[in-house]
């Protein structure tokens, strides 16, 4: 072979390689996401249906936090503080997570871009 046969043959392995890696890091950031919308989706449940319960005198239901296979008391404030500091700290990963897909979106159609450009 000659040379520049075989430098656009390493140049298409390569380009295929970034492909790759682009779309596997997209699919395993794309589950993530979805898991952490997830999470959030049921956060904002828990929360919504506590912050229905009502305030303190005899009606006030007693509040229980699962812990393994236990539950333990736990007040309301405190369950919907912990639950709206997860809601926040959950908010923050799925902005980043977003960034992660948009990256690999763009990684991967430059790469596909590129491989257009070479065949032509």
């Amino acid at each position: 072979m000659n040379a520049p046969d075989e430098h656009v043959r390493n140049v298409v392995q390569q380009l295929q390689g970034q492909y790759g890696e682009a779309q596997k890091a997209l699919s395993i950031t794309a589950q993530m996401l979805n898991g952490r919308e997830r999470e959030r989706r049921m956060n904002a449940l828990t929360l919504r249906e506590i912050e229905q319960l009502p305030r303190g005198g005899a009606e006030a239901p007693t509040c229980y936090k699962g812990v393994g296979r236990m539950f333990m008391q736990e007040s309301r404030n405190n369950i919907e503080n912990t639950l709206k500091a997860k809601e926040k700290e959950i908010a923050e990963t799925v902005g980043g997570l977003a960034k992660k897909v948009k990256y690999y979106q763009t990684e991967m159609a430059t790469a596909e871009g590129s491989l257009r450009d070479l065949m032509r």
